[in-house]
């Protein structure tokens, strides 16, 4: 299907470059960063841009600080195909993202023949729309917000499984009740929430028990927006052995265990899920995390390359 999709554009198809230009916008939202990203001039994003615009019939335009595209996509959308087949051929860098809370576990460095991306996305659609569009190649997205295991288009490799505690700053005054803690104590505070539906099976769970009750409005990862609004010392928040340095003050974990394991997977097209880089990939990211699971004995990791979940 590739092969005929190729043949039937190729009188009107664009260079890798030219889309990687558009892509690389919609993806990292900033022609800045894309030009650093793909080592091209900010000129020549914006020349290819236009030219994408006009070979295409779409129209590229920013609102509220993300990019989208306006028209028909039909026809770009066959052209990413046959781009995204040439990068898992070796042609060009294939693209991940991950959770900002992951990205340093798991891409730093990033693995070889990997480019990074902003490690920013806070929800679950923006991520997978990523992928479906053929821009992004790979995610390492958050559990339990991940695609189920028998999901058709998307294929997903559990990397981790860890608890979340509830953590809060040092003049808390549910520090102070000890072995009476409840969750219906705790819900009388306000607790650090994204807006809805950013992760839905991770927002219904805290909800169940009275949190998730203080909403921000991002849907981009921002210290001073996420863990900065530590101003109010009542705040109570959300916070594993991975996350809790991003805290700008030190945190106390509350002793409750919350109802729910999270994690992350590796999260790719179903096209793609026994392709040799993606294999490769898979078993670097878990290794990445050995020191972690002989150091924390409470991490539950994935060592067969056939594990799905």
């Amino acid at each position: 299907m590739v092969g005929n999709n190729y043949f039937t554009l190729k009188s009107i198809v664009v260079d890798v470059d030219t889309l990687a230009s558009l892509d690389g916008v919609l993806w990292l939202r900033s022609g800045a960063i894309a030009s650093k990203r793909l080592g091209q001039h900010q000129s020549t994003i914006s020349r290819n841009i236009n030219r994408c615009e006009a070979i295409f019939g779409i129209n590229a335009s920013k609102n509220n600080g993300e990019w989208h595209l306006k028209g028909d996509a039909s026809l770009l959308n066959l052209e990413r195909v046959v781009h995204q087949r040439h990068r898992w051929l070796g042609g060009r860098s294939l693209r991940i993202e991950a959770v900002h809370w992951s990205a340093k576990t798991y891409l730093d460095p990033t693995p070889e023949g990997w480019l990074p991306g902003n490690h920013d996305l806070l929800n679950v659609q923006q991520p997978l729309k990523l992928l479906r569009d053929n821009i992004l190649d790979a995610w390492i997205g958050a559990y339990p917000d991940v695609p189920d295991q028998d999901d058709p288009d998307f294929a997903s490799f559990p990397l981790l499984r860890h608890p979340l505690s509830l953590v809060v700053g040092e003049n808390h005054p549910l520090l102070a009740v000890g072995s009476g803690l409840t969750f219906e104590l705790v819900s009388q505070y306000p607790s650090l929430a994204l807006p809805d539906g950013a992760f839905p099976q991770l927002e219904d769970c805290l909800k169940r028990i009275g949190l998730w009750n203080s909403p921000s409005k991002i849907s981009r990862y921002n210290r001073d927006r996420w863990e900065g609004r530590w101003h109010s010392e009542l705040l109570v928040g959300y916070a594993s052995i991975f996350s809790i340095k991003f805290y700008p003050q030190p945190q106390y974990i509350l002793p409750l265990q919350l109802p729910l394991i999270v994690g992350d997977n590796l999260v790719v097209k179903r096209d793609f899920e026994n392709h040799p880089r993606l294999l490769k990939l898979l078993a670097d990211l878990r290794h990445r995390l050995n020191p972690w699971l002989k150091a924390h004995p409470d991490l539950i990791g994935f060592g067969g390359e056939a594990d799905r979940g």
